[in-house]
């Protein structure tokens, strides 16, 4: 009579394939969560460093009382024709505008600001002489970031 013995080590070797696939999966769910919280992280510090920078500028030109020119010498902006361009590093230091990888442009009157994404922004229109309306708006070539409206009556 002969004798037959089926071997285990199969069973423990697809017992230990499918452990390694479970660590796999796992493991690929983790490193997609890590990737999405970074991409959270720096779309968060970018907001808030263009809200930080804009607000500024918007206050600057209130202070100003809408006058480009005096508040482009203040800031050592571009600026021409309704419109002053300030630009900035991935950090959000003051560069020239061939390595600038965030604006932040001032619109006055009935100035377009056309992005790189399509979109556009202008400030609301006035008739008024006593009165300043603009837009301060961040953007980068990915579109608009962050924008606030600036107006004020000169009286």
């Amino acid at each position: 009579m002969a004798i037959h013995r089926t071997s285990r080590s199969g069973l423990f070797l697809l017992e230990l394939m499918i452990v390694i696939l479970f660590f796999a999966v796992t493991s690929a769910v983790c490193v997609n969560l890590f990737v999405q919280a970074h991409l959270t992280s720096t779309a968060g510090s970018e907001l808030t460093a263009a809200t930080r920078e804009v607000q500024s500028v918007a206050e600057m030109l209130k202070a100003a009382d809408g006058n480009l020119e005096q508040l482009a010498t203040q800031l050592e902006g571009e600026s021409g024709d309704g419109r002053l361009d300030l630009y900035f590093d991935s950090n959000w230091n003051r560069i020239g505008a061939q390595d600038a990888a965030y604006t932040i442009t001032v619109l006055c009157g009935s100035q377009r600001l056309k992005l790189p994404d399509g979109s556009e922004i202008s400030p609301a229109e006035t008739d008024r002489a006593d009165y300043v309306s603009a837009v301060v708006a961040a953007w980068s070539e990915a579109g608009e970031i962050f924008q606030v409206p600036v107006e004020k009556y000169l009286g």
